[in-house]
């Protein structure tokens, strides 16, 4: 018995110490980080937010993107919420950069938030829940956060925009 027991004791070690990597591939975990946030489009009515979002496969197989459901936040007062899905996979062993574009309407700000209404801009926190369909343990949800700041449009700002779409309707 003692014998069977080192024997066994002995080929878990070869396994484990030629197979590190392969070993501590199986328990990794797939990972989202927020890298950038810019401004997209600009309406009269919203503005839109583009993050890029680096997502990690530590998988030797491709990890298909599933969706992702989001919250905007403001001192603690929630102002927008959503989901989309998404398409496309992050390949094998490697990080990919996909952008989350998400239009922030200003009367959701305003309901939502007091006071916003005389302010140039109010500070935010984009709460992100990435989805992907991970190889054998299936849907995974990765969660990451970022702060910032949305420029609010002023009377003369939603004046210009206001020019620039109807500039671009009419053909100028």
């Amino acid at each position: 018995m003692f014998r069977l027991t080192l024997i066994v004791a002995s080929m878990s070690c070869m396994l484990l110490a030629g197979g590190c990597g392969d070993v501590g591939a199986l328990f990794a975990r797939p990972d989202a980080r927020i890298s950038k946030v810019d401004v997209g489009s600009v309406t009269t009515r919203a503005t839109q937010l583009v993050f890029d979002v680096d997502v990690t496969n530590p998988y030797q197989a491709a990890l298909p993107l599933a969706n992702v459901d989001y919250a905007l936040s403001t001192d603690g007062t929630k102002f927008l919420s959503g989901q989309a899905d998404l398409q496309g996979s992050i390949p094998a062993d490697s990080t990919r950069t996909v952008q989350l574009p998400i239009d922030v309407p200003y009367v959701e700000v305003y309901q939502a938030v007091r006071g916003a209404m005389g302010k140039s801009e109010i500070r935010y926190l984009a709460e992100l829940g990435l989805s992907v369909d991970a190889p054998v343990v299936g849907r995974l949800r990765l969660p990451t956060s970022k702060e910032g700041q949305i420029k609010l449009p002023t009377a003369s700002d939603a004046l210009d925009i206001l020019q620039r779409e109807v500039e671009k309707r009419i053909g100028n």
